[in-house]
């Protein structure tokens, strides 16, 4: 079992994050080891939302089936994942000020013994959590741009 924590403190306002954060199909624009989201479901946002994402990690490639199993709007996003690899993660949104808020990742991943079990996760956790601290810093430039782009 691997646990990754990683956050990041954003300088653009909770609402803005929030809908960089609820706009899942564009999670691959800013995911680096996220590389295609397929729908499984009519619905794209909210608890039960179901989807196929591809990932890939330099030539390590897997196909995650997801599943939202929770939704606070404005707030947080949590998901539980099947696939070669399984886990449960959380991104969570605190506000700090009318212009900043803090993004925090939290996600366990279980590795099956038949791709190195707990090695692989000794192994992988210092590169995912490298990983995905760039993700935060891509979302918060894509939040940015979001925040620009409404601007009149």
């Amino acid at each position: 079992m691997s646990t990754i924590n990683v956050e990041r403190h954003l300088g653009v306002p909770l609402s803005v994050a929030w809908n960089e954060l609820a706009d899942i199909e564009h999670h691959v624009e800013w995911m680096a080891d996220a590389t295609n989201i397929e729908f499984l479901t009519a619905q794209h946002r909210g608890t039960g939302t179901r989807f196929s994402c591809l990932t890939q990690v330099g030539p390590l490639k897997t196909r995650d089936l997801m599943e939202i199993t929770n939704w606070e709007e404005g707030s947080s996003i949590s998901v539980r994942h099947h696939g070669l690899i399984t886990g449960e993660g959380c991104l969570q949104l605190r506000g700090y000020s009318d212009d900043s808020c803090q993004l925090t990742w939290n996600e366990v991943l279980r590795f099956p013994i038949g791709v190195g079990g707990p090695l692989t996760a000794a192994l992988a956790q210092p590169i995912l959590t490298r990983i995905w601290r760039g993700n935060l810093r891509r979302f918060e430039q894509s939040a940015i741009r979001r925040l620009e782009s409404n601007k009149p």
